[in-house]
């Protein structure tokens, strides 16, 4: 099986934008998100699309592939503003040609305006190219069943899943094996995360010392056709950042054993 793999920047972000990337290529991966802010590198709502297309270009120099923007959109504004907000994200997007907005969810009480929001949204995203990808993230999406019931409520092919088995562990304390092949339909991409201990352990795992059974997850995404782009998010916690190379030289050996094997 073989599948884009990459890393988001989390394990590196107390560290330089531009020392991140070289960690994450020189560990082999392809793929790059710019999951949280790492001065000077931030793409959000207010970022304008010159400067995310250069971002872009210095992720690009690494020979890294931009392939998510985070998606965080209030909900408190009221419903035009959020959706004001929706759309700046994937003008974005579009702009710098990141093919997938990585969704996050919200709290229970907002169901009914974040369900608003994604049904407004979502066309609007398609139209340009782009796919919000939810993932397993406490709140409405805590379990796969939360998940199977958003992603069925908005009904529509560019509001998908961003499958996360580390997250279904941490907040539910649920095998993210047992329900994936009702999920995999609707998964366009992985965000690669183990975990240990359950329901609220940690998460700071480089992939495969944790409880994630990563060739049963690969198997039935493969099963379903997955074809998507599989990013760490997570690695054992270091303090310096040749530490946090040696961990992403791990977890993506580890990763392409698991795939060779399939």
């Amino acid at each position: 099986m073989n599948l884009p793999l990459g890393c988001m920047n989390r394990p590196y972000v107390k560290f330089p934008f531009e020392r991140a990337l070289e960690g994450i290529a020189g560990a082999g991966f392809q793929e790059y998100v710019l999951l949280q802010g790492q001065p000077p590198a931030t793409i959000n709502a207010q970022t304008s699309p010159e400067e995310a297309r250069r971002l872009r270009g210095i992720i690009q120099a690494h020979g890294l592939h931009l392939t998510m923007l985070p998606s965080s959109i209030p909900l408190d504004g009221g419903e035009d503003a959020a959706y004001a907000t929706g759309r700046r994200l994937v003008d974005i997007a579009a702009a710098v040609e990141v093919p997938f907005l990585l969704e996050m969810g919200t709290r229970p009480e907002n169901f009914d305006r974040y369900l608003a929001l994604m049904r407004r949204l979502a066309p609007y995203a398609r139209d340009h190219g782009v796919t919000i990808a939810v993932k397993p993230h406490g709140g409405i999406t805590t379990t796969a069943e939360d998940c199977l019931r958003i992603l069925q409520a908005v009904d529509n092919p560019a509001y998908r899943l961003c499958f996360d088995p580390g997250n279904l562990l941490y907040y539910a304390n649920e095998r993210p094996e047992a329900r994936l092949g009702e999920l995999a339909p609707y998964c366009v991409a992985m965000c690669v995360k183990d975990e240990t201990g359950g329901l609220r352990g940690s998460v700071n795992v480089t992939p495969g010392d944790g409880d994630v059974d990563f060739p049963a997850v690969f198997r039935i995404l493969r099963d379903h056709g997955f074809q998507g782009p599989c990013v760490i998010e997570t690695l054992a916690a270091h303090d310096t950042p040749e530490a946090v190379d040696a961990e992403a030289r791990r977890a993506h050996e580890f990763l392409n054993g698991v795939l060779a094997a399939l």
